[in-house]
């Protein structure tokens, strides 16, 4: 007997950068710059299927943005996961704390596990080309935390092959 399972389909990429411009119009980055440019910065780096997921990529860290909002705009299941594992729950300015963050997402399983990665290389990119940088110097270890991504993916990719 086969048991037929029901295909998420994808937010609508549009939609989703509509709500993070809303989200996120008046918002900064610690030096002052628009985060909507860096945001848009990830979206473009990002494939097409996942693309509504790095439009929302720093919408769960915005207080006018709900998870229920999201879902009744579209987005599914996966995606809402995906964007749950790349929010940090809190913004430690440790190191340790980052990458053991960062490995949650190296080793999340499933399509929103493959999300999650596939967005946030594109955000630790963007980060290594325009990092963040505290008032007190302090800076997220964007490339150290880039190449446990990037070697999770190949891990991946190699085991699905």
């Amino acid at each position: 007997m086969l048991v037929a399972r029901a295909v998420s389909v994808a937010m609508d990429a549009n939609r989703a950068r509509a709500i993070a411009r809303r989200a996120h119009a008046a918002d900064r980055e610690w030096g002052g710059a628009p985060l909507l440019r860096h945001i848009s910065r990830v979206a473009g780096r990002t494939p097409v299927e996942a693309r509504a997921v790095a439009w929302l990529h720093e919408a769960l860290g915005s207080p006018t943005v709900t998870e229920h909002e999201l879902l009744g705009c579209g987005l599914n299941e996966d995606e809402l996961r995906a964007l749950r594992l790349i929010c940090r729950p809190t913004h430690s300015r440790s190191a340790h704390v980052y990458l053991a963050h960062l490995e949650l997402i190296a080793r999340a399983a499933g399509r929103s596990g493959h999300l999650a990665r596939t967005v946030k290389i594109a955000d630790l990119e963007d980060r290594c080309l325009h990092p963040r940088v505290g008032a007190d110097g302090w800076s997220p270890p964007y490339e150290l935390a880039l190449r446990r991504l990037e070697e999770a993916k190949a891990r991946a990719a190699y085991e699905h092959a």
